[in-house]
C-alpha cells in the first residue's frame, strides 16, 4: 500500500510544469518591486501614518494565495487575454514615472496593474475576476498624495478633536480646544494624522471589508449596511483612541502619553474597531435573514493539476522582457545628485537683510515658539527656516517666513499653508490664486485670510522648486521631471508674508510693497531661488 503526499501549494504551482511558465513573470516582479517595497518599508511605511501598508500587502498576498485554486478552476482551458498587453505597458510606464520621480502612489500602484496584467496574459479574464477582492484590498495600501491627504484629513481631525474636547469637558476635565490642538491641564496635544487622519480611516475600512470577505454573509442588506457603517465605526474608534491618550497624558504625565502613543494606541484603535464591527454585525443579524455563513477560512477545492503545458511561456517571456526594459529605463533616469550640492549655499540669516528701503526688523516683535511636535515636523521637511517681523515708517508690520528644503521629492515637500493654519484653529476664507508683480514679471501666489477670534491675518505665500515657482501638484511633477532628466533632485523654498490687519486689501498691498522692496535688495542668485528665474 502506498501513500501520496499532498502539496501544500495551490493547485497548478507544484510539480506539473506550471511553475516554469510563471517563473519569468515572478522574476520580473521580484527585480522590479523588491527595491520598491524595501524603500517603502524603510521609508513611508515606517511612519505611524502609513504603518498599515505592510499589513495590507501581506493580507493581500494571503488572499491571492487563498483564491489561487478557485482562479485556476474557473479559468481551466481558457487562453490568456490580449487585454493584458495594454494594461502591462500602461503599468510599466506608471512604474517608470513613479520609481524615477519618487511618486510613491504611482510606483506602488503600478504593482497592482502589473500583477493584474500578468494574470490576464497567463490565465485570462475569468481568472482575474476570481481574484478581484485581493486587488481591491491592495488599493488601501497606496500612499495618497500629501495635498489630497491634507485636504481630506483636516475636517476629520477637527471633528475628532471637537468630540473629545466636548465629551471630556462635559464630564468635568479642564480641557480646551484650538483647531486640532487639545489643552488639558498643563499638557498640550496635537491630534495628528496618525491619530485621526485619512490613513486610519482607510485602515479601518480595510479591516471591515476583510471581515466581510472572510465571514461571507449571503444577505445583501447585511453586507451593504455593515460596509456603510464602517465609516462611523472608524470615527468612533479614533475618538476612543484620542480620548484614552488624552486621559493617560493628563493623569500619568507626558512620558506615559508618549509611550502609549507609540505602543499601545494602535492596539486600542483596532481592538475597539473590531469589537464595534462584530457588535454591529450581531445587531444586523436580527434585521436580515442570512443563510449559514461559510467557514472562516473557506476555500474552493482546487482543480486537477495542470498538465505540463509550457504554452504560457509565449506570454510570460515577452512580459518579463518588458519588465526588464522598464527597470533599466528607471535606473537610467532616476536622479542621483542633489541640486543643492551643485550650487553655492544660501544662508537665509545672512542673505535676507535686516533693513532695506523703508523696512526694518521690528525690535518690539515677540517671537512665537512652536510646540515640540511642530518643531519636529518642520525639521523633517526643512533644513533652514527664517522668521522675522518688519515694520515701516507708517507703522505697517509684515511677518516674513522663509523655509528651505534641500530635497523636494514626494515625501519631503512642504505643506500648503491653509492646512497648517487650520490645524492651529484658524478659520480660512477668501482662499484664491493670483499674481504678485515684481519688476513687470508675474509671480504666481496663493492668498487667504486666516482668522482666530479677534485676530485677522491676511496671508500671501508661494513655493519654489529649483528656480521655478510651483502652484499646483502638476506644476511640481513637471518641474521634478525636468530636473530628473538632468540627474538632479531639486531643492525648494516656502516664502510666506502675513499681517495682523482687519483690512485685507490694505494688508495685501503692504505685503506686495514689502516683497518688491525685499527682492530689490537681495542678491540675484537669492532672488532667483525665492521668486523663480525669468523664463
Amino acid at each position: 500500500m502506498t501513500t501520496q503526499a499532498k502539496s501544500t501549494l495551490p493547485a497548478g504551482l507544484s510539480g506539473n510544469g506550471a511553475l516554469p511558465s510563471w517563473a519569468p513573470i515572478a522574476l520580473g516582479l521580484l527585480l522590479m518591486y523588491v527595491p520598491s517595497f524595501y524603500d517603502m518599508f524603510t521609508g513611508l511605511w515606517s511612519t505611524e501614518e502609513q504603518a498599515h501598508g505592510p499589513i495590507i500587502l501581506g493580507i493581500s498576498h494571503w488572499l491571492l494565495y487563498r483564491n489561487w485554486g478557485q482562479m485556476l478552476a474557473v479559468s481551466e482551458g481558457e487562453r490568456g487575454s490580449p487585454l493584458g498587453w495594454p494594461l502591462l505597458v500602461l503599468s510599466l510606464f506608471v512604474y517608470f514615472i513613479g520609481r524615477s520621480q519618487g511618486i510613491a502612489i504611482f510606483e506602488i500602484g503600478s504593482y497592482l496593474g502589473t500583477l493584474m496584467a500578468a494574470i490576464l496574459l497567463m490565465r485570462g479574464t475569468r481568472a482575474l475576476r476570481a481574484q478581484w477582492f485581493p486587488f481591491f484590498f491592495m488599493l488601501f495600501m497606496l500612499p495618497l498624495p500629501g495635498s489630497l491627504v491634507d485636504m481630506l484629513t483636516m475636517p476629520m481631525k477637527t471633528a475628532v478633536s471637537w468630540v473629545v474636547g466636548n465629551v471630556l469637558y462635559w464630564v468635568g476635565y479642564p480641557i480646551s480646544r484650538s483647531g486640532v490642538i487639545l489643552q488639558i491641564g498643563q499638557y498640550k496635544l496635537l491630534v495628528a494624522d496618525a491619530c485621526a487622519g485619512l490613513h486610519t480611516l482607510f485602515t479601518l475600512e480595510a479591516l471591515g471589508l476583510l471581515y466581510l470577505n472572510i465571514v461571507r454573509h449571503n444577505s445583501l442588506f447585511r453586507n451593504v449596511t455593515l460596509a456603510i457603517l464602517i465609516v462611523p465605526i472608524s470615527f468612533i474608534s479614533n475618538v476612543i483612541r484620542v480620548m484614552v491618550l488624552t486621559l493617560i497624558t493628563y493623569h500619568l504625565g507626558d512620558a506615559a502619553g508618549q509611550g502609549f502613543l507609540h505602543g499601545f494606541a494602535g492596539m486600542v484603535l483596532f481592538v475597539s474597531a473590531l469589537l464595534l464591527i462584530i457588535a454591529t454585525d450581531s445587531l444586523l443579524r436580527f434585521g436580515a435573514a442570512d443563510k449559514e455563513a461559510l467557514p472562516l477560512f473557506a476555500s474552493d477545492a482546487g482543480p486537477p493539476a495542470l498538465s505540463a503545458d509550457y504554452g504560457p511561456l509565449r506570454m510570460a517571456i515577452p512580459a518579463a522582457l518588458l519588465m526588464g526594459a522598464a527597470l533599466l529605463a528607471t535606473v537610467a533616469i532616476k536622479p542621483q545628485k542633489m541640486l543643492a550640492d551643485s550650487e553655492p549655499a544660501i544662508v537665509l540669516e545672512t542673505s535676507i537683510p535686516g533693513a532695506f528701503g523703508d523696512w526694518k526688523i521690528d525690535p518690539d516683535a515677540v517671537a512665537m515658539v512652536p510646540s515640540s511636535v511642530q518643531q519636529e515636523k518642520v525639521a523633517t521637511i526643512y533644513s533652514q527656516t527664517l522668521s522675522r517681523t518688519y515694520i515701516n515708517s507708517r507703522g505697517q508690520r509684515v511677518m516674513l517666513t522663509i523655509a528651505y528644503g534641500s530635497n523636494q521629492t514626494q515625501s519631503m515637500r512642504a505643506h500648503r499653508q491653509e492646512v497648517c493654519y487650520a490645524a492651529q484653529g484658524f478659520q480660512i476664507r477668501d482662499l484664491h490664486n493670483e499674481n504678485l508683480v515684481f519688476d513687470g514679471l508675474p509671480v504666481p501666489v496663493t492668498r487667504m485670510v486666516a482668522s482666530h477670534g479677534p485676530r485677522t491675518e491676511p496671508v500671501t505665500y508661494w513655493f519654489t522648486m529649483g528656480s521655478s515657482v510651483v502652484r499646483s501638484y502638476l506644476d511640481r511633477q513637471v518641474v521634478q521631471l525636468k530636473y530628473a532628466l538632468s540627474d538632479f533632485i531639486p531643492d525648494g523654498y516656502l516664502f510666506r508674508v502675513s499681517s495682523i490687519e482687519p483690512d485685507d486689501k490694505a494688508a495685501f498691498a503692504a505685503q506686495d510693497a514689502f516683497v518688491n522692496d525685499l527682492m530689490k535688495h537681495v542678491a540675484p542668485p537669492v532672488r532667483a531661488k525665492l521668486i523663480g528665474a525669468p523664463a
